[in-house]
C-alpha cells in the first residue's frame, strides 16, 4: 500500500470518527431535552427564547405544552409607546434569578421594565393577555400589584404599580386593557414608595400538581416588543 492510499484511509477513519461522535452528542442532547421538565432551571431560564422556539420538537411534551400555551396567550408588550412624547421609553435586562436582599436573600423572579423618566403614575401598564384578575392589592415586596390568570392557568404578575385602573379582583380583562400605571411602590408597609426607581416588575408562573414554577419573562418581552400599543401620554 502506497503512502497516499494509507493517508486517505487514515483521513476517512478520522472523519467518520468525528461524525459519529457529533451524532452521538446530538442524540444525547436530544434525549436530554426530551426528558426535561418545566421545573428544570435551564428550561425556566431559556423560556420562550429564539433557540427554544426554534428547537421545540426536541422539547419534552410537557415543556412544549407550556411553550405553546404562552404563544397562544401573549399578545402585547405591557408598556405602550407614547404618541405624544417619543422620549418616554423603557429599558430592561435579563435579570432573572439575580440576587435580591430585601426581606432576605432570594432570586429575582421576573424582569424589571425601567422607566426612562423616573416619574410615578406616568407610564400606562396594559395586560399582556386575556384573563381574569385573580389577585390585586398590596404586597410587602411587590407594592401595589396584580395577578392575571389565563384560561389555561398561566399567572402573569405585575408589581410596583403607582395606581390601578377601574378593575377589581374577579374581573375579566382583555389583552391590551389598561391595568394601571407604573410606580415605585413596595419594600415596606402599604403606601411605601421611593425605595427604588420607577419600574414594572413582570413575572410568569405555572402551577403543576400544586407546585408553583416561575419562568424567565425576558425572552417573551423581547418577542413582544414588536407588539406595542400606542397611548397618548406625556
Amino acid at each position: 500500500m502506497n503512502g497516499s492510499k494509507l493517508f486517505m484511509i487514515i483521513f476517512l477513519l478520522a472523519l467518520f470518527t468525528v461524525l459519529g461522535t457529533e451524532k452521538l452528542s446530538d442524540m444525547g442532547v436530544h434525549n436530554t431535552e426530551k426528558k426535561r421538565k418545566i421545573s428544570d432551571e435551564e428550561f425556566r431560564d431559556e423560556f420562550f427564547s429564539d433557540r427554544m422556539r426554534g428547537r421545540r420538537e426536541e422539547l419534552s411534551p410537557q415543556c412544549r405544552q407550556y411553550l405553546r400555551q404562552v404563544e397562544n396567550e401573549a399578545v402585547y408588550f405591557p408598556v405602550p409607546e407614547s404618541t405624544l412624547d417619543p422620549s418616554l421609553e423603557t429599558s430592561y435586562a435579563d435579570s432573572w434569578m439575580g440576587e435580591r436582599t430585601y426581606a432576605g436573600k432570594r432570586g429575582h423572579e421576573g424582569t424589571d421594565i425601567m422607566a426612562d423618566r423616573n416619574q410615578r403614575g406616568l407610564y400606562p401598564v396594559v395586560s399582556i393577555t386575556d384573563g381574569v384578575i385573580s389577585n390585586i392589592g398590596w404586597l410587602d415586596k411587590g407594592g401595589y400589584r396584580l395577578g392575571i390568570t389565563t384560561a389555561d392557568g398561566t399567572y402573569y404578575y405585575y408589581a410596583h404599580l403607582d395606581s390601578y385602573a377601574n378593575i377589581k379582583e374577579g374581573s375579566p380583562v382583555k389583552a391590551g386593557e389598561l391595568l394601571g400605571y407604573m410606580g415605585d411602590s413596595g419594600y415596606g408597609p402599604e403606601g411605601t414608595t421611593g425605595q427604588f426607581d420607577v419600574h414594572l416588575h413582570i413575572g410568569i408562573y405555572f402551577y403543576q400538581d400544586g407546585e408553583e414554577i416561575n419562568v424567565n419573562p425576558y425572552h417573551l418581552l423581547k418577542f413582544l416588543e414588536n407588539n406595542k400599543l400606542k397611548y397618548a401620554y406625556s
